[in-house]
């Protein structure tokens, strides 16, 4: 008997059995939701024997299940004022953050790869391929989403002078005032190396970057996030420039090392070709009754045909040559800029009503989350 009221009384009043009880005493069984009721019914000032953690837990958990039903009534029913007051707060909150957070801004560039017309050495390249030698194929396919993302162009975005900065000519390590001593370097007298200020800029950078590429057309979009309208559209078309300079310089680099290649090839096989045209001159001139002679006829035939072969390689390379010296010079572009950037209009981030939404769920979260523990 505990506080004058036994487990037979109990049970009796509340309509189960001693061991139902005991079984309620000890956890063994989940209590249901009437029979509570009619605890709080019969002794409502008793000190409750039961363990009350256990209570609450079966109240709304019932053999590892959430009562939702029953959630929904703690907290919409029972304490709602406290769920929109909380609510209110953390959104108020979260749209007074946002409007701290600095707006930024997009803009972009659209890039195409240029479809170049190559026949014309293509079949220069299968007529060197029939003649026996490999002169080489002329590749311009590059990966220009790798070249846009590449450190090389953002080192040079990074410390190019920028005129829409708003104090005009400076660079993106001193708009963005990486290069200011913080707190602890002024306490401490201390100064941050040149190459921490340039890491710390290009991570910042290519977090602002972005690039797409449609596989099925091959469209390329270029974007970059900043501070200023004006400066995304400066910086963005100064990328697009860069990208064109360093793929034609690889281009014209290319052409200018394949002229190189065929024109030593050339040298090797016009002397070769004089040799071959030497000795079947003087087979000739040894063997001049070669027509007769079968075996002399055979070896004719067989020096005339490398010589007609290399005489063949030879006209060949020529007008490979030829063509190597053309692209040398030619400036035909590999890619094509289809939209250049403009300012835009609207910032791209932050989004203010999602950041207070969000802060308005996490308000409902947290409040419920008390609510429960505390029921």
């Amino acid at each position: 008997m505990i506080n004058e009221v036994t487990q037979e009384e109990m049970a009796k009043k509340i309509g189960v059995s001693r061991a139902t009880l005991i079984n309620y005493e000890k956890g063994y069984t989940s209590i249901p939701l009437d029979i509570l009721e009619k605890i709080k019914q019969e002794y409502p000032d008793i000190d409750n024997t039961l363990d009350s953690k256990k209570i609450k837990k079966d109240y709304f958990i019932n053999d590892g299940i959430l009562d939702f039903k029953l959630i929904f009534k703690i907290i919409f029913k029972q304490r709602v004022s406290f769920v929109c007051k909380s609510m209110i707060l953390f959104g108020l909150f979260g749209a007074l953050s946002s409007l701290m957070l600095t707006n930024y801004y997009s803009a972009g560039i659209s890039l195409f790869p240029a479809d170049n017309n190559v026949s014309g050495v293509d079949q220069l390249q299968s007529l060197a391929l029939t003649a026996g030698i490999n002169i080489g194929q002329k590749d311009q396919n590059y990966n220009i989403t790798d070249v846009a993302k590449s450190r090389r162009i953002a080192e040079k975005v990074i410390s190019n002078k920028w005129s829409n900065i708003r104090d005009g000519n400076e660079s993106l390590i001193d708009f963005w005032g990486l290069s200011k001593r913080g707190f602890l370097s002024k306490m401490f007298n201390s100064s941050v190396s040149e190459s921490a200020i340039l890491n710390s800029a290009l991570n910042k950078y290519f977090s602002l970057l972005n690039v797409d590429e449609d596989r099925r057309t091959g469209l390329i979009q270029v974007s970059i996030e900043m501070e200023s309208p004006s400066l995304a559209a400066e910086v963005a078309n100064f990328i697009g420039s860069e990208i064109q300079s360093y793929i034609q310089t690889q281009n014209s680099a290319q052409a200018a090392k394949e002229k190189l290649f065929i024109n030593d090839r050339l040298i090797v096989v016009k002397a070769e070709l004089e040799t071959l045209e030497d000795n079947l001159k003087n087979f000739k001139e040894r063997n001049r009754g070669y027509e007769v002679s079968p075996d002399l006829f055979m070896k004719y035939s067989q020096k005339l045909r490398e010589v007609e072969a290399k005489q063949q390689v030879y006209v060949t390379l020529q007008q490979q040559l030829e063509l190597a010296r053309i692209n040398e010079v030619k400036q035909t572009p590999i890619i094509n800029i289809l939209d250049d950037a403009k300012p835009p209009v609207n910032k791209s981030k932050p989004n203010r009503i999602l950041i207070t939404i969000l802060f308005l769920l996490a308000g409902f979260i947290i409040s419920s989350s008390i609510l429960l523990v505390k029921y």
